[in-house]
């Protein structure tokens, strides 16, 4: 009897945590959204990077992480959130609580270590957490670790309004302090909500743990792999060679949250997106 009963029960506490992941981005779009209409509609960095001169000019100089930012002022109201708690801090100090709205309940835990740009979605790399600006973060008394990833790029050529062919609602800064203090004064690299003309097909939101989660360069394990090798898939029953896929959570910029199999997302070759997939509403055309 009860070796019938456990494999119910494991797919029951697998399935409530899928629903928890699917609350937790829930909460976070419409923090962000709360945080972009207070600023005129505005997006804010996914991250700014204090390592690359964030210092000089007195430019972010603590560097710029968006789920730091939600807490620190206050659109999310958390006290588990934060892994740190006062004020000069180190980073062996941290203090994770499984209780914390940024924390995917099927995510790897705290002990796998930081996250960062996997190979293939059910990579241990994707589906960790993330802390940016960890060391300035201790420093300041705050500090989120996030579980999920703001849909962003980087600020290289190929995600620029005017000339790039892979735009993201979000940035997230790579540049030093001078050249991004140049750039944030040009078009190309602002964004904005009007931008979004679909907001229930417009990808906010992902499972991941690399703010430059779109990736063509193809995986170095699976060659086929393109495009999403960097998004996180921790939901579900792994499949494809070696498991190398399962099923993720998305969050829309309308507030919504849907659950989708990341295999059909995977193309190969150059193409930059396809018809079956939710996130081509991001193509320039479509803002």
């Amino acid at each position: 009897m009860v070796s019938i009963l456990l494999p119910a029960l494991n797919r029951a506490r697998r399935q409530a945590a899928t629903v928890q992941c699917s609350s937790n981005m829930r909460q976070l779009a419409h923090a962000m959204l709360m945080y972009i209409q207070d600023n005129k509609g505005v997006m804010p960095p996914a991250v700014v990077y204090a390592s690359n001169g964030g210092a000089d000019l007195n430019l972010y100089p603590s560097g710029w992480s968006w789920s730091t930012e939600l807490v620190k002022q206050k659109y999310i109201i958390a006290d588990t959130a934060s892994v740190y708690h006062a004020p000069g801090s180190t980073t062996a100090d941290k203090v994770f609580s499984r209780d914390s709205v940024f924390r995917c309940p099927e995510g790897r835990d705290e002990d796998a270590g930081n996250g960062g740009a996997g190979d293939w979605p059910t990579d241990a790399k994707n589906n960790c957490f993330v802390i940016n600006n960890d060391t300035e973060s201790a420093a300041d008394g705050v500090g989120v670790a996030s579980w999920y990833q703001l849909n962003a790029r980087n600020d290289s050529a190929s995600n620029s309004w005017v000339t790039g062919d892979r735009v993201s609602p979000f940035m997230g800064w790579q540049s030093n302090t001078r050249t991004l203090q140049a750039k944030l004064k040009l078009p190309d690299w602002q964004r904005n909500l009007n931008m979004v003309r679909k907001s229930s097909a417009t990808v906010m939101m992902i499972e991941g743990a690399d703010q430059n989660w779109w990736d063509a360069t193809p995986s170095t394990k699976y060659g086929n792999l393109s495009q999403y090798k960097r998004m996180g898939a921790r939901h579900g029953k792994q499949h494809g060679p070696d498991g190398i896929y399962a099923w993720a959570n998305m969050a829309f910029f309308d507030g919504h949250v849907a659950f989708y199999d990341i295999e059909q997302f995977q193309t190969s070759g150059s193409a930059i997106y396809n018809s079956r997939d939710p996130i081509f509403n991001l193509k320039r055309q479509q803002y």
